[in-house]
């Protein structure tokens, strides 16, 4: 009779598990995301409508959705976001424990962070202040993509990954992150900070890189191999 065993190959442990399909959304994402900055970088932003747009909501904007736009401004920017990321990583701690708190954590500043190369990439400058009647002011050429909607996306992609196994909190990460990057990518435009393509393009490159590294197995557990 022959009996398979379930054993721990420690070899196996120290090589990363490559996941194709999540490879393939990466690079899928990221030439989704590079074409909408290809896109509207070589346009000009005049001559894609998206000026003409925020100059359109700078118009129509009321008092509560534009205070609305500037909380969020704040609470999902880089000097308030990391608070948050902490105090939910934490709270993965004391719940689910130590690895998928790091996990979620790691993840978020991963995808967030790898938004920098592509501002540095692209150079688009912002929409101009004075004609878009800006809530903020940001005068760096950095507008593509959008910081405050990749961190918003980052942190619902890498909470979603890492609560892998738990259906029910991976629905809930889900009904509730989807809307808020939405709403997060809205009020970049209402407060005149970027243009459209700069907070559509945000959430696929940072999922993408998310991907990325889910697909390249440095976020999953190793396996067992089966051994007669």
């Amino acid at each position: 009779m022959v009996t398979i065993m379930l054993q721990r190959d420690p070899k196996r442990d120290l090589r990363p598990t490559l996941r194709p399909a999540a490879l393939v959304a990466a690079a899928v994402l990221y030439a989704l995301g590079t074409g909408i900055g290809i896109w509207a970088v070589s346009t000009g932003a005049r001559h894609t409508g998206e000026y003409a747009l925020d100059r359109t909501i700078a118009g129509d904007r009321g008092t509560i959705v534009a205070d609305i736009s500037k909380v969020i401004n704040v609470v999902f920017g880089p000097a308030v976001g990391p608070v948050w990321l902490l105090l939910l990583c934490l709270v993965l701690w004391r719940t689910l424990g130590r690895t998928v708190a790091l996990r979620a954590g790691l993840l978020t500043l991963v995808g967030w962070f790898s938004i920098e190369v592509f501002k540095m990439l692209f150079h688009r400058h912002r929409p101009p202040t004075a004609a878009v009647h800006a809530l903020v002011v940001e005068t760096q050429p950095d507008s593509f993509p959008s910081g405050h909607t990749a961190f918003t996306a980052a942190l619902v992609a890498a909470f979603f990954v890492a609560l892998a196994g738990h259906r029910t909190l991976r629905r809930v990460v889900l009904l509730a992150g989807i809307p808020l990057i939405v709403v997060v990518a809205a009020s970049r435009l209402v407060v005149g900070a970027h243009y459209l393509a700069d907070v559509v393009a945000a959430p696929l490159l940072a999922t993408a890189t998310i991907a990325a590294v889910v697909g390249l197995g440095l976020t999953g557990r190793r396996g067992d191999r089966p051994q007669v």
